[in-house]
């Protein structure tokens, strides 16, 4: 999803393969031809990837773009301000970002012989996690929250939760709830960077960042006095996931 309302056309996916090819690809003894077939990032290439995902051209409209590019554009300056008057120090500013991760997905497309009529029959499992990342502009990441589906599944039956790497959470479909998030923000978040400032001799005065999804709600801002919530910007929201 291109969630920055920025117009994307074939040249830019291409450029954008081609980026992550030279920074993905593995490496060769100098002098030494490399074993992997070079990627170019072609026009079939590029036919099969918007087959792949359904991507269709359509026109953008003229207004919207151009309202969420100046928002674009201006938001840094904004940020900035709000760090530099109120003396927000690095490691005082917060951001925080969830992800869902399909652990178990298998791939659907697969491999058939000539004497095959047709693929077998799958069902593509759909368990998955979803993983809160939160960390600070000094570079320290504090616990990360998993919310999982079951609140206790059987791999970790008779362990206590509170001492697993992470902050535990569970719902049915694994999707971050405001409720959910509230919950997270007053039992890991405010306790988790207590301590991390405290240890570096610094006041508690917080600013944390978050995006526009549905989990993140209003009422984060009136959560706690020592703790500044902003929101980002329409464009820059990150709509999770749906089953």
């Amino acid at each position: 999803m291109n969630c920055k309302c920025v117009p994307i056309d074939g040249n830019t996916l291409q450029e954008k393969a081609l980026s992550l090819y030279a920074l993905l690809k593995p490496p060769t003894e100098e002098g030494q031809p490399s074993a992997e077939k070079e990627f170019k990032a072609s026009q079939g290439w590029l036919n099969s990837f918007r087959n792949h995902f359904s991507l269709k051209n359509v026109q953008t409209t003229d207004e919207a773009a151009s309202a969420n590019e100046e928002a674009a554009k201006a938001y840094p300056e904004q940020l900035k301000k709000i760090i530099e008057e109120k003396g927000y120090l690095p490691e005082q500013v917060f951001d925080a970002d969830e992800t869902g991760l399909f652990w178990k997905k298998m791939p659907n497309l697969t491999y058939i012989s000539k004497s095959e009529r047709q693929a077998p029959g799958f069902k593509a499992a759909k368990d998955h996690v979803t993983v809160l990342f939160c960390g600070n502009a000094a570079g320290h990441l504090i616990k990360p929250d998993l919310l999982y589906r079951a609140a206790n599944p059987r791999a970790l039956k008779a362990k206590t939760k509170n001492l697993l790497p992470v902050f535990w959470q569970s719902n049915k479909k694994a999707w971050v709830m405001a409720a959910l998030f509230l919950d997270w923000f007053h039992k890991c978040f405010v306790p988790e960077v207590k301590r991390y400032l405290e240890e570096k001799g610094l006041d508690f005065k917080v600013l944390l960042i978050v995006d526009n999804a549905p989990g993140h709600p209003a009422a984060l801002q009136f959560a706690y006095n020592d703790v500044e919530v902003i929101f980002l910007p329409p464009q820059y929201h990150l709509h999770p996931p749906t089953s």
